[in-house]
């Protein structure tokens, strides 16, 4: 697979050449978020925002990834959330957290069902001194994600650089 580098801010990470970019139009030097989406239509999302703010309720990267699991919990549409693998990571000089997990939605509405469709995801935390940001760039996965996207995840992130 070819690779082609996205850079801005002064950060910077390798993706498939594949896929189509979507920049949110409200991402600012210290807050935003981009859209790396597949043909497949499988999603890469890396979102940043001021590493102050995080660290005032989550010390470390990994206090962080832990939140935003919680918060996915609490989510009156996901059940059976599932921790398959977490580690630390070395990514730019950064101690990074990378979670990887299973869960099952059910979608929400009057004319849904009540069908739970499983879901695989991958996420990292990164909290960057020398840039004032914190990052994370995570994936929800279809249930007809391709076996090996785990590693075109591990690709990207091992890609990133943030300073």
């Amino acid at each position: 697979m070819e690779f082609e580098k996205f850079s801005i801010y002064k950060f910077s990470i390798d993706y498939p050449s594949v896929c189509s970019i979507q920049f949110n139009p409200k991402s600012k030097r210290a807050v935003g978020d981009v859209l790396f989406l597949f043909p497949d239509k499988e999603k890469i999302y890396l979102t940043w925002g001021e590493l102050e703010k995080a660290q005032k309720k989550f010390p470390t990267a990994n206090e962080h990834a832990d939140h935003s699991l919680q918060v996915l919990k609490k989510s009156g549409t996901i059940r059976g959330l599932e921790t398959i693998l977490q580690d630390s990571l070395t990514i730019n000089s950064h101690q990074a957290a990378y979670k990887r997990i299973k869960l099952e939605e059910t979608a929400s509405g009057l004319l849904s069902t009540k069908k739970a469709i499983p879901h695989e995801g991958h996420s990292l935390h990164l909290h960057c001194d020398q840039s004032s940001r914190y990052f994370v760039i995570y994936s929800m996965l279809s249930s007809n994600a391709p076996e090996d996207f785990d590693e075109l995840f591990k690709l990207m992130v091992n890609s990133f650089k943030c300073h």
